[in-house]
């Protein structure tokens, strides 16, 4: 597997001879800068920042030019490539690669402004939202007839409700690996959501339902959508993000706190901010504290869809927000400030790109855990091969895929080091799935004819002892695990210096699995706070008569150690409170600033 895998990276090394700088700052292929992509005839019309729009130029290149390039060389999946695979599409006609923050010149579609924003980024999530799109509405595949044969429809009769009802459990007993992680008795659940329905059933509200229960399950990657659900009509004015003790405000440019000397956001309406998190608790999976808490801080752009917001603003166009100097200020102030229509955006953050730093240092920055950046992680790594130490930052990598962890594990396992076990999983037993249904995480059953002797034997010594603190065998596939080794690779090396990987709270799925399996390795030291909690192979379908859609884990996934990797997070060898000024541009970065001070003073 190795060897072949080399050989694969060495070709897409040799294709992509991009410096480190360029690759940090380009986006990546797998991107989009719309959060949505719908189409009106053959004209697209993209949602960015909550608002949709009718594009006119993407970084000055006029979109007819781009849909007729697409059209020629994607024919009848010209659409789906608009949407999904903007950037490469933009470089195969002979343009330089988009940036990861992008000029836009739209038409807005409420008042046909033409209007240009300026610096919007790039984003991964915004690439899996059109895919998911794209899927759900048939666009460049052929039609489904489970679509096709089903007008959308806002209202369903109760025996259409009862039937997509017995659809749920049916899926889930079938294929979801965290079906009895909770203490969630199913077959009640679903017999309490039917006692609330009567007559006509609102899609919306099942959807709800259907969603606060999928929450209570601990699977950190489950998901449910409708097209039917409501969207908010304004946003608030401002980011938050979690400090030493208490939670900041900020301006969606990250210029400055919203409010300078009290950054601290105390409440808002008057409702504490705990209280406020607590209220989000229904629709978040319940996950580790702080996977909940980041989460929570998110939703809270869209006050109006909070569960539970108890407004007290007289005018319902302001928000007031109680702010502090300190989380226990006893003088705070409050401050009124209007909603926006514009949604705000958290973007890549921390916005650093890979490089040398003082004290010859290497930073490598890991925005995201994509096939694409691997050539990326190998010249910076060739880069940094005398250098005194090494900074790996994956804060606010939400995840992806394993080969980023792959390519770096190659470069920190010494010649006298043996082969790790990073990961062990099984999977539900579903006719559904095949044998081969974990290869795409790098994972295979201990007797695979794959494993070299060296890989076999890290996991024949890791079965001996490995003791999961949740399994249920009845109804899964044999054990499957991650074995990381050196990858063979043209220019891989030892890196015998120390390493510090920087971590935090938005750290999710891929990452963690990155950080887990690099935690208690030698010369290796977790710094910043505990990552989110999760890893799947997610599964979705969607419920015949309704059109919800439902994302649910098949893979129960444990670190070496048998602890899961769901509901926990990775937590870190150094932790390192923020400070408000962490989350604005060009202030202090407390976590790397730490990092560099830990790799100089050995």
């Amino acid at each position: 597997m190795f060897e072949s895998m080399s050989k694969v990276l060495l070709i897409a090394v040799t294709l992509c001879c991009l410096t480190t700088t360029a690759w940090a700052q380009k986006a990546a292929d797998k991107s989009s800068p719309f959060e949505a992509v719908r189409w009106n005839d053959d004209a697209p019309e993209v949602k960015v920042g909550g608002v949709w729009y009718r594009p006119v130029a993407i970084e000055g290149i006029d979109v007819e030019e781009i849909l007729t390039f697409c059209t020629k060389k994607y024919g009848s999946r010209d659409k789906k490539r608009f949407g999904e695979d903007l950037p490469p599409a933009i470089k195969a006609m002979g343009h330089p690669p988009l940036p990861n923050r992008v000029e836009l010149r739209l038409i807005r579609l409420d008042d046909g402004e033409d209007v240009t924003l300026h610096d919007v980024p790039s984003t991964i999530e915004n690439r899996r939202a059109i895919l998911l799109y794209n899927r759900s509405n048939g666009i460049g595949n052929p039609p489904r007839s489970s679509r096709t044969s089903r007008p959308s429809k806002k209202w369903i009769t109760y025996d259409e409700a009862v039937a997509d009802l017995v659809e749920l459990q049916a899926r889930l007993d079938d294929q979801f690996a965290y079906r009895h992680l909770r203490d969630v008795d199913l077959e009640v659940e679903i017999a309490r959501i039917q006692l609330a329905m009567d007559g006509r059933v609102d899609v919306e509200q099942l959807t709800e339902q259907v969603r606060k229960l999928m929450m209570r399950f601990g699977d950190g990657h489950a998901g449910v959508r409708s097209e039917f659900e409501s969207r908010p009509p304004r946003y608030t004015p401002f980011l938050l993000g979690e400090v030493d003790g208490g939670i900041v405000a900020f301006t969606p440019d990250r210029s400055r706190l919203l409010e300078a000397y009290r950054p601290y956001l105390l409440a808002i309406d008057g409702v504490p901010m705990d209280e406020l998190i607590d209220t989000m608790r229904p629709v978040i999976t319940d996950g580790s504290p702080q996977l909940i808490r980041a989460r929570a801080l998110r939703e809270l752009r869209t006050l109006d869809l909070v569960p539970n917001m108890r407004r007290t603003t007289r005018n319902y166009n302001t928000i007031i927000c109680t702010m502090g100097d300190s989380p226990e200020d006893p003088d705070p102030v409050e401050l009124k400030f209007s909603f926006t229509d514009d949604r705000p955006i958290y973007g890549d953050w921390p916005r650093r790109s890979s490089g040398l730093l003082e004290g010859n240092l290497g930073y490598l920055r890991i925005e995201a855990m994509d096939d694409e950046l691997v050539p990326g992680i190998r010249q910076a790594m060739d880069e940094f091969r005398n250098t005194d130490g090494l900074i790996v930052d994956v804060r606010g990598n939400g995840g992806g895929t394993r080969l980023p962890l792959i390519t770096l594990a190659g470069y920190l396992l010494g010649p006298d080091e043996s082969p790790w076990v990073a990961n062990v999983a099984r999977y539900r037993l579903s006719d559904r799935f095949g044998e081969g249904h974990l290869e795409a995480r790098y994972m295979h059953r201990a007797d695979d004819a794959r494993w070299t002797d060296t890989q076999r034997r890290a996991i024949t010594e890791l079965a001996a002892d490995f003791e999961p603190e949740w399994d249920r065998p009845d109804g899964f596939s044999p054990w499957h695990y991650l074995v990381l080794d050196r990858t063979g690779a043209d220019g891989e090396y030892f890196y015998d210096r120390p390493v510090v990987i920087l971590s935090d709270a938005n750290c999710f799925s891929a990452t963690d699995i990155f950080l887990g399996a690099f935690s208690g390795r030698p010369r290796i030291t977790l710094m910043g706070s505990a990552s989110g909690g999760g890893s799947a192979r997610s599964q979705r379908f969607e419920l015949p008569n309704s059109g919800i859609q439902v994302r649910c884990a098949s893979m129960a996934s444990f670190r070496p150690d048998g602890r899961l990797y769901d509901g926990r997070g990775i937590e870190v060898d150094i932790e390192v409170p923020l400070q408000p000024a962490d989350h604005l541009l060009g202030g202090h970065d407390t976590v790397l600033d730490a990092a560099i001070e830990h790799l100089t003073s050995k």
